[in-house]
């Protein structure tokens, strides 16, 4: 199976803008990657501010 042939016959050229399009697939790849790591990572919640913390350390050492 070579992806170059069923490129060409789908949409009749292997470059886009005059880069190649392994280079165009791995940019869709890391986009996907930074998407998916940003949802991940906004959705979480903190545990515990970080202020706060040190003013309860400090109140249960008095």
């Amino acid at each position: 199976m070579d992806l170059n042939n069923i490129w060409m016959d789908l949409f009749g050229t292997t470059q886009w803008y005059g880069i190649d399009m392994g280079f165009w697939a791995s940019m869709v790849v890391c986009v996907i990657i930074v998407i998916v790591m940003n949802v991940v990572f906004w959705r979480m919640k903190p545990k515990e501010k970080p202020v706060e913390a040190v003013v309860d350390k400090r109140e249960k050492e008095r």
